[in-house]
């Protein structure tokens, strides 16, 4: 009950605003909706207002979300798609009643405290053989990289301040294949989005992102569901 109340009020304020799709982030929704294909049922956790989830489902799918923002529900219910109120850092799986086709975290588990849970958790509400599409921010990008070689902070969050965006775990594509390995998940692909060159995000390339994954400035893994 304590992780819930907690949650909510950090969720709630830190993500009351509408959720905003630039260049990038489109490149990143329709790379995670080309990995989920259609006809599935999909659960997307950490749904926010539903932005991402909307266009899941408008891909041709059914999608049930997970969230605990005020706010984000009451949007994600306007767009027509079913959500629980559940904090992430609880046995959230007892509370869904479904078994889905493919789990869609999208930049959620740099939040979880306790990351075996949470994926043990996901394997729980997975069909056999289901499959997992996972996205988080790469902390080994090249503009992270660039800012530690001069002594800088590589936007690693120190706090838990309204202003931050909660994050309190770091993943290298590495890391984060070897954690879902652990965990009972067999690595499909592993992709990233873009190589960001300026700190605005407006100056970035694709093909480098494609050519050299590691260097990329977020990691998105799809994998399958093995035990």
């Amino acid at each position: 009950m304590e992780n819930y109340s907690q949650d909510k009020v950090f969720n709630s304020m830190r993500y009351a605003s509408d959720f905003q799709i630039n260049k990038t982030v489109e490149i990143r929704i329709n790379k995670i909706i080309n990995l989920i294909g259609k006809n599935k049922l999909v659960l997307d956790i950490g749904c926010g207002d539903g932005s991402i989830s909307k266009r899941i489902k408008d891909a041709g799918n059914e999608v049930v979300g997970i969230e605990i923002s005020k706010n984000a529900i009451r949007k994600t219910k306007e767009k027509g798609i079913k959500v629980y109120d559940i904090s992430l850092n609880s046995e959230w799986s007892k509370k869904v009643t479904e078994k889905f086709d493919i789990v869609f975290a999208g930049e959620i588990i740099e939040h979880i405290i306790d990351t075996d849970f949470f994926l043990k958790n996901i394997s729980k509400v997975l069909k056999r053989d289901g499959k997992l599409v996972i996205t988080t921010p790469n902390v080994a990008a090249l503009g992270r990289r660039l800012m530690l070689l001069v002594g800088k902070n590589p936007f690693l969050e120190t706090t838990r301040r309204f202003t931050d965006a909660g994050h309190v775990r770091y993943f290298t594509r590495t890391s984060l294949c070897q954690l879902l390995k652990e965990n009972g998940f067999r690595i499909l692909n592993s992709s990233s989005m873009v190589i960001n060159f300026h700190s605005s995000g407006k100056i970035y390339s694709r093909l480098l992102a494609n050519l050299m994954p590691t260097f990329g400035n977020n990691i998105i893994i799809y994998a399958q569901k093995t035990k």
